[in-house]
């Protein structure tokens, strides 16, 4: 008993990769157990065999591709992916772009034409197959990442979680333009306040030299002409105090 508890179990998941044969396997298994003869010491065996083809056939039955359509999702960190599986007829397309399904020209998807291959689904990238294995109904691996069924409701989710994400970036990103706005008006400031004070400089500056230029006269009074520098000298250093880094020669 025990020995054909084992043997049903181990036929069975032998079955799902033969199942391209199992004509094959059934008629050989009902050809067997019809024998006569000689054989007939070992009917239990063939026995055995009819079982193996009808388990066969079980496995064979059920349709291993019926659980690949729906939504997936995986999530890496803080990156979420969500794709699509859908059946038309006997073709299977993927669609990459579900989460961008509110852009209404829908340029950002992409959908691909998945192939049947044993029980699993392929697709080529040029350079190799990537293959979609099935653990569990709603469990898949693609290559070496996992993905998990997920809801429509959860795609909305998704949704409304990256939306609001995006909002963060957008309202932060302009936060960052402002500050930038405010720090360029604020040097724009400066410098127009510097340009101001360089062109009054300069005025006093000309004051100053037009003054000189007036007492040249006494120059061959050296008392004259000195007392006159004097006083010009007293007069303009007290108004060059009103100005930033506005020193006249004669300071």
């Amino acid at each position: 008993m025990v020995c054909l508890v084992w043997w049903r179990y181990y036929v069975f998941r032998l079955s799902e990769s033969l199942c391209l044969n199992k004509a094959y396997y059934l008629k050989l298994a009902l050809m067997l157990f019809n024998l006569k003869g000689i054989f007939s010491m070992l009917k239990p065996y063939f026995l055995m065999l009819s079982l193996f083809a009808l388990l066969l056939l079980s496995a064979c039955s059920k349709n291993p591709y019926e659980n690949f359509p729906g939504l997936w999702e995986q999530q890496v960190g803080q990156r979420v992916e969500v794709i699509e599986i859908t059946q038309q007829g006997d073709t299977f397309l993927l669609n990459d772009g579900v989460l961008n399904a509110d852009d209404q020209s829908n340029s950002n998807s992409k959908v691909t034409v998945l192939t049947k291959a044993e029980g699993q689904l392929t697709v080529s990238t040029g350079f190799g197959s990537i293959t979609f294995a099935l653990i569990d109904a709603d469990t898949m691996i693609i290559a070496d990442q996992r993905f998990k069924r997920i809801t429509p409701d959860r795609v909305a989710e998704i949704k409304a979680e990256l939306a609001q994400q995006a909002l963060e970036r957008q309202r932060a990103r302009q936060q960052a333009l402002d500050l930038q706005e405010q720090e360029r008006l604020a040097r724009e400031a400066e410098r127009q306040a510097r340009e101001q004070e360089q062109a009054k400089c300069q005025t006093l500056v000309d004051e100053i030299n037009d003054e000189i230029a007036a007492i040249k006269k006494y120059s061959t009074n050296n008392a004259k002409w000195t007392a006159e520098y004097e006083k010009i000298k007293r007069t303009y250093t007290e108004i060059a105090k009103q100005y930033s880094n506005c020193k006249p020669d004669f300071f």
